[in-house]
C-alpha cells in the first residue's frame, strides 16, 4: 500500500512538473521597459558633456546674433534637430544630448526673428550635481565672452541642503533653489537660469532690441 501511495504521488509531482504552463517571467522579461538609470554615474563623462552644452550655447547665440530679424524660412534651414513645432509665432526643435533633452526655439514678430530660448532637460538624473557643473561651465563662457552679468542671483526657497553643497543639486531639482544670470548685448538682452521642478532645466534666453521695442523689428 505505502509503495503504491508513493508511486502515485511521484506520477503526481511529474504530471505538474511536464504541464504546459504559460511562460510568465519569460514573457515579463520581454515587455519590461529600460531601465531608467541604464548608465551608471561613473560612466558619464562630464567634462565632455559640460564642453559640449557650451558648444551648442555659443552656436545658438551665434545663430540669433547672425540672423535677427530673419524669416522663419531663413531660420529653419539653419538649425540642426527635429523640427517639433512651426506656426506663425514660432519654431521648435528638440533633439538629445546625453541622454537629455534639448529644446531650440526661435520666436517671431511680424515674419522676424526677434527672441531665442535654448531649454537643456534633466532627463535622467545621472549625477546629483550634474546640472549645476552644466550651469557653471555656459555662464563661465558666456562670462568669457560677454563680461561680468549684469545682474546674477542665488534665491534659495528652502535652507534644508544649504549646509551641504553636495547635494544642492537636489534643492534644485525639488524647486527649492535656483540661479540667474543676465547680460546686455549691443544686439540684445541674454539671460542664463537654472531651475527645477522634479528635474532640472537650464534655459538660456536672447532677446533682441526688437522683442522689447516693437518699432524696432524689421
Amino acid at each position: 500500500m505505502v509503495k503504491t501511495m508513493r508511486r502515485i504521488l511521484t506520477l503526481f509531482c511529474l504530471s505538474i512538473l511536464c504541464m504546459n504552463t504559460d511562460p510568465i517571467w519569460a514573457g515579463s522579461q520581454s515587455v519590461l521597459p529600460a531601465p531608467a538609470y541604464a548608465i551608471p554615474f561613473d560612466d558619464i563623462d562630464t567634462a565632455a558633456t559640460q564642453a559640449e552644452v557650451s558648444r551648442q550655447v555659443a552656436a545658438f547665440l551665434q545663430t540669433l546674433d547672425r540672423h535677427w530679424g530673419m524669416n522663419q524660412d531663413h531660420v529653419r534651414d539653419l538649425v540642426p534637430g527635429r523640427l517639433e513645432r512651426q506656426d506663425p509665432h514660432e519654431l521648435i526643435f528638440t533633439r538629445s544630448l546625453a541622454d537629455h533633452d534639448v529644446l531650440e526655439g526661435y520666436d517671431f514678430r511680424e515674419g522676424s526673428l526677434v527672441r531665442g530660448r535654448y531649454v537643456f532637460l534633466q532627463r535622467p538624473v545621472n549625477g546629483l550635481n550634474e546640472f549645476l557643473d552644466y550651469y557653471a561651465a555656459v555662464k563661465q563662457s558666456l562670462t568669457d565672452a560677454y563680461g561680468t552679468p549684469k545682474e546674477e542671483a542665488t534665491v534659495g526657497e528652502n535652507d534644508l541642503y544649504q549646509p551641504l553643497p553636495d547635494y544642492w543639486g537636489i534643492a534644485v531639482q525639488m524647486g527649492h533653489l535656483h540661479y540667474a544670470a543676465t547680460w546686455d548685448t549691443a544686439e540684445g538682452t541674454m539671460s542664463i537660469e537654472l531651475n527645477g521642478n522634479h528635474h532640472s532645466r537650464l534655459m538660456i534666453e536672447y532677446r533682441s532690441r526688437a522683442f522689447v521695442d516693437p518699432s524696432r523689428t524689421a
